[in-house]
């Protein structure tokens, strides 16, 4: 996926504020679509794949942090920005702690909104290209291993007679002479430790 191209649903039983909102989203360049309400959205995002949720907080049947536990639920790296005009430090607290990204109270300014999905983008941009990193890394990390165990095979092979003075191996086999050999083995040893410590922290 492009990491400038986000998918956003938009949830909103008020006809009003769903157009106002799709209208401005797809004008700051996203993919936009709607559902009128909870169920609506969670069956959309059974069938594609969403990036960003703007969900109402008070809608009949389901409402936002019901749906938000579902989204939640369902994908986990979807992020969920709240909108509400019923805004406390309760509801701030329980949106947080059910995974909720932002939230943003009534009434508010569409340049308001512009930022909070904004920042959402970038975070999502940076985990992302972390994983792309981390993949690269993984890789590499199976390509030295693989070329640690050619290496120490191919040392271990060596007939005897083709042992060079001091117990080393000729280069007669592979191609390398004993002290290159030597190098390209600690070379794998550093990157093996670096890849296995950086995979470690970035899990």
């Amino acid at each position: 996926m492009s990491f400038e191209k986000f998918k956003i649903l938009i949830t909103d039983d008020d006809m009003d504020l769903r157009e106002l909102l799709t209208e401005a989203v797809k004008n700051w360049g996203y993919e936009v679509s709607v559902a009128k309400e909870g169920d609506e959205a969670l069956r959309k995002l059974r069938m594609e794949r969403f990036d960003i949720v703007i969900t109402d907080l008070m809608m009949p049947g389901m409402d936002g942090l019901a749906l938000l536990q579902k989204i939640k639920e369902l994908d986990k790296e979807i992020l969920v920005i709240i909108i509400t005009g019923y805004a406390t430090i309760e509801t701030a607290v329980k949106a947080i702690e059910t995974g909720a990204y932002d939230y943003i109270t009534k009434p508010f300014r569409l340049d308001e909104l512009m930022i909070v999905i904004k920042n959402a983008c970038e975070r999502l941009r940076l985990v992302l290209q972390n994983r792309g990193l981390l993949e690269e890394l993984r890789t590499a990390y199976g390509e030295i291993a693989v070329l640690k165990k050619a290496l120490s095979t191919g040392d271990q092979s060596q007939p005897e007679g083709q042992r060079e003075p001091g117990g080393q191996e000729s280069s007669a086999r592979d191609g390398l002479n004993p002290a290159r050999h030597q190098e390209y083995m600690k070379e794998a040893d550093r990157f093996t430790r670096k890849a296995v410590k950086t995979s470690g922290s970035g899990a």
